[in-house]
């Protein structure tokens, strides 16, 4: 399992165990209002929601450098509302001055709760499901998916799209397996992962092709980093399965305008990236919107 899946995975257990022990915390409300003399602090007190288990568990994750916060800001909000409708009604209860309206105050924070928890762990399924199990890289859809924000918000600055296949893969398979092409796979996505800036993205695009978004100001900039990325894979030596396998890739380059689709820049690149194929492999090729293409040499 990639350490995504596990991040992903280790969340919805500790949002699950936290969920179970505060339908624990609504029985011992059941047992103040049979026993109302009974010293309850994570019923009475003012911080109460920071006592109960499900508190602690939210807290901390508040405390971490998520992408997912607001929906655990909002998480915490509705977890507090609970706690101040059932301090309320505990209150309510000891003074013998209960009434239905504290007791649907109480419910509809529950309801508000629950439909918070449940947004969350659709969330993270939905980001489970958008990363590629073997090499743990966001997948093409993701790319769609955000796509459109990216362009508006960094493409004035310099937006370009690198969409790279590794040569003659078919052979890595035919000559040492299946399953150590599936490690050549990883191998190469860690090396993108650790070689591209905190602010770009690498994508599984599909099959042994893959995508990064690059953020440079100039097409001269764009270029000298694909040739930089380009040479750093065809130097690395691959240890797989005590094997050691060197490979290179073929790729296009495109900037990404403002007015542009995903569809349209990846029709671009894909053309520039056979081209490459066709006039020598283990290089890469940049497009312009005019579909002008030459290699690029810096």
């Amino acid at each position: 399992m990639n350490k995504k899946h596990s991040y992903i995975d280790s969340t919805i257990l500790g949002l699950n165990n936290s969920s179970e022990a505060h339908f624990k915390w609504l029985v011992k409300v059941l047992h103040f209002i049979a026993n109302k003399s009974a010293l309850m602090p994570e019923l009475t007190y003012e911080d109460a929601h920071k006592i109960c288990e499900f508190g602690q568990w939210i807290d901390e994750r508040l405390t971490e450098e998520r992408n997912d916060g607001s929906f655990l800001q909002d998480i915490h909000r509705k977890h507090h509302d609970i706690h101040i409708t059932c301090r309320a009604l505990v209150e309510a209860v000891r003074k013998g001055e209960v009434s239905d309206a504290r007791f649907d105050s109480f419910e509809n924070a529950l309801i508000a709760f629950n439909a918070s928890v449940t947004d969350y762990k659709t969330h993270l399924l939905q980001l489970r499901s958008s990363y590629d199990t073997l090499t743990g890289l966001p997948l093409r859809r993701t790319l769609d998916d955000s796509f459109s924000g990216m362009v508006d918000q960094y493409s004035q600055q310099g937006l370009y799209l690198l969409l790279m296949d590794i040569d003659h893969f078919k052979k890595i398979n035919d000559n040492y397996g299946h399953l150590v092409g599936d490690g050549v796979l990883r191998c190469l996505a860690l090396t993108l992962e650790d070689n591209v800036r905190k602010c770009e993205t690498v994508y599984r695009y599909g099959g042994e092709e893959f995508i990064i978004v690059l953020h440079a100001a100039t097409k001269k900039e764009a270029c000298i980093a694909a040739e930089r990325i380009r040479n750093l894979i065809a130097r690395t030596l691959m240890l797989v399965a005590g094997h050691e396998i060197k490979i290179t890739f073929t790729a296009g380059l495109t900037r990404i305008d403002e007015d542009e689709v995903l569809r349209e820049v990846l029709e671009r690149t894909d053309k520039a990236l056979y081209h490459g194929k066709e006039t020598g492999r283990n290089r890469c090729i940049y497009v312009d919107r005019e579909k002008i293409m030459q290699k690029i040499e810096v």
